[in-house]
C-alpha cells in the first residue's frame, strides 16, 4: 500500500492536520462559489453567455487553467521544496539515514508533499469532466487534455525534485523567488494558450509527425514529455544513492544524448525533405540538437579527486605506467567530443535529408567544433585547478563572457560585421542569417580559436602530469 511509505505518512500528519486542512478546503470551497456565482451571474444577465452551453464550455476552461495552476504550479513548488527545508532545518542527515529505498523517498515526497494537492486536482477533474461532457466536448479532447495535464505535471515535479537535491547548496528565498519569477514569465502564455485552445475547433484532431507516423499532437507531447519524466526519476534515484556522484554516469551521458537526438530528430524528420525552409529549419534542428551537447557535460564532470583516485587504481591494476593520454581520454575531454561526435552525425544526416550543399555544411559544423573546445578546455581547466585555487570559477565565466561579447563589442565600434563571427553568438547569429562568407572568415576564426587553445591545454596537461606523478610516488 501506497500509505505504508514512512515519508508519506509524515508529511500527512503534517500538511492534513485539521486545522490546516480547513484552511485549505475553505479557500478551495470559496474559490469554486466566487466562480460559479461570477459566471452564473454573467449568463442571467446575457453579458457573458447567452447558451448553457457556452456557460459550460468556459467553466471547462476556467478550471483548466485552474488545473495549470494546481498541478504545475502549487505541487511543483511542494515538490522543489521538500530536501529544502531539510537543509534548512538541518535535518537532511536524518533523511538521508532513513532505512528507505531511494524509490520509496522518491514516491513519498512527490505524493506525500503533495497530498492536498492530488485531492484538489482529483476534485477539479471530476468538475472538468462533468462540464466538459455538459457542454458537448468531443470526449477525445477531453481525454488528451487530461493526459497532459497529468504528463506535465509529473515532468515539472520531479525535475524540481531533482533540481533540489544538492545538500551542500543552500537555495531557500532564492529558489522560491525564481520560482516566482518563472511563474509570472510563463504563466501567461500558458493561459493564452489555453484560451487559442478554446477558440480553435477540433483540437483532438490536430496531428503530428514523429518520422512518418501522425499522432494527435497532445498525445504526442504527453509521450515525449513522460520520457523524460522518466529520464527525471531515473536521475532522483541516482542521487540519492550516490548523492556525491555527478548526475550522469559516462553510459547514462551518451544514453541520454542517444535519446534526446532521437526524440528531436523524430520530430523534425517529415518536415526536412520539404521545399520550402528547408534551410531555416535544418539549422534550427542543429540549435535544438544541440543543447545537451551543452549540458550533459555539466552534469557529468568527473572531480579532480576522481583523477586521483583512477590514476591510483590503474597503476596498481596494471602494475606500470599510466600515459598522459590515457588520464585525458578518461577525462571530460573525451566526453564533450564523443557527445559532439554524435551531434554532427546527426547533423550531417539531417544536411543530406534536406538536400543542402553537404561541404559547406561540414565546414560550418567544423566551426562550431572549433568554438565547443573552447568552452571544454574552459570546463576542464576549472577541474583541474579549482582544488587549489577556490575563485577560478569566476575568472573562467569573466573568459567566457569576453570571449562571447567582446568581439560583438569590437564590430559594433569599429563598424565591421566580420568580427562579430569571432564570438560564438555572433557566428550562429551569421550562420542563422546565411550570412557567411566561408573562404574569407572561417580560416581566420579557426586560427584564431586554435590560439586561444594554447594556454589552457598546456595548464591542463600540466594538471594531469601532476595526477600521474603524484600517484607515481605513493
Amino acid at each position: 500500500m501506497i500509505y505504508d511509505n514512512p515519508l508519506i505518512r509524515r508529511y500527512r500528519y503534517s500538511v492534513m492536520r485539521p486545522r490546516q486542512f480547513w484552511v485549505y478546503m475553505s479557500i478551495y470551497i470559496a474559490t469554486l462559489l466566487l466562480m460559479f456565482l461570477i459566471n452564473y451571474s454573467g449568463y442571467r444577465t446575457g453579458d457573458m453567455y447567452n447558451t448553457l452551453s457556452e456557460l459550460f464550455k468556459s467553466v471547462f476552461y476556467q478550471f483548466l487553467v485552474m488545473q495549470v495552476i494546481v498541478l504545475w504550479a502549487w505541487g511543483t513548488a511542494n515538490s522543489g521544496s521538500a530536501i529544502t527545508e531539510e537543509v534548512v532545518d538541518k535535518t537532511y542527515d536524518f533523511f538521508r539515514l532513513l532505512p528507505l529505498t531511494p524509490r520509496a523517498k522518491t514516491i513519498g515526497i512527490l505524493v506525500g508533499k503533495n497530498l492536498i494537492v492530488l485531492l484538489i486536482a482529483v476534485c477539479n477533474f471530476v468538475l472538468m469532466v462533468a462540464f466538459g461532457l455538459a457542454a458537448d466536448l468531443n470526449k477525445m479532447l477531453l481525454a488528451q487534455m487530461i493526459l497532459m495535464l497529468v504528463c506535465g505535471a509529473i515532468l515539472t515535479n520531479s525535475l524540481t525534485l531533482l533540481s533540489s537535491i544538492n545538500p551542500k547548496g543552500k537555495r531557500g528565498k532564492g529558489a522560491i523567488a525564481a520560482f516566482i519569477a518563472m511563474i509570472f514569465i510563463f504563466g501567461s502564455v500558458i493561459i493564452n494558450g489555453v484560451v487559442a485552445l478554446a477558440n480553435k475547433s477540433d483540437v483532438e484532431k490536430v496531428n503530428g509527425w514523429f518520422f512518418e507516423f501522425k499522432l494527435p499532437i497532445m498525445v504526442l507531447a504527453s509521450i515525449i514529455v513522460l520520457y523524460f519524466s522518466c529520464w527525471n526519476i531515473k536521475g532522483i534515484l541516482r542521487k540519492f544513492t550516490y548523492e556525491d556522484e555527478p548526475l550522469f554516469t559516462r553510459p547514462g551521458a551518451y544514453l541520454f544524448m542517444f535519446g534526446y537526438e532521437f526524440v528531436v530528430f523524430g520530430l523534425f524528420y517529415h518536415y526536412l525533405t520539404n521545399e520550402w525552409g528547408r534551410e531555416t529549419l535544418n539549422l534550427t534542428f542543429w540549435m535544438v540538437s544541440f543543447l545537451p551537447v551543452l549540458t550533459i557535460p555539466l552534469g557529468s564532470v568527473r572531480t579532480f579527486d576522481k583523477y586521483l583516485e583512477f590514476a591510483g587504481q590503474f597503476i596498481s591494476r596494471k602494475g606500470g605506467k599510466l600515459r598522459l593520454a590515457r588520464l585525458t581520454l578518461f577525462s571530460n575531454l573525451s566526453l564533450g567530443v564523443g557527445l559532439f561526435a554524435i551531434w554532427a552525425s546527426l547533423a550531417a544526416v539531417t544536411t543530406y535529408l534536406a538536400k543542402l550543399p553537404i561541404a559547406e555544411y561540414l565546414v560550418l559544423i567544423g566551426m562550431i567544433f572549433t568554438f565547443y573546445v573552447f568552452l571544454l578546455l574552459m570546463l576542464e581547466l576549472y577541474v583541474v585547478i579549482s582544488p587549489s585555487v577556490n575563485k577560478i570559477g569566476v575568472l573562467l565565466i569573466f573568459i567566457i563572457g569576453t570571449y562571447s561579447i567582446l568581439p560583438l563589442a569590437l564590430s559594433g565600434i569599429f563598424k565591421a560585421d566580420y568580427l562579430a563571427s569571432f564570438s560564438p553568438l555572433g557566428f550562429i547569429a551569421h550562420a542563422l542569417d546565411m550570412d557567411r562568407d566561408v573562404a574569407a572568415s572561417d580560416i581566420w576564426i579557426a586560427i584564431v580559436n586554435l590560439l586561444l587553445y594554447v594556454i589552457p591545454a598546456i595548464l591542463i596537461l600540466r594538471r594531469h602530469a601532476d595526477v600521474i606523478k603524484a600517484r607515481q610516488h605513493m
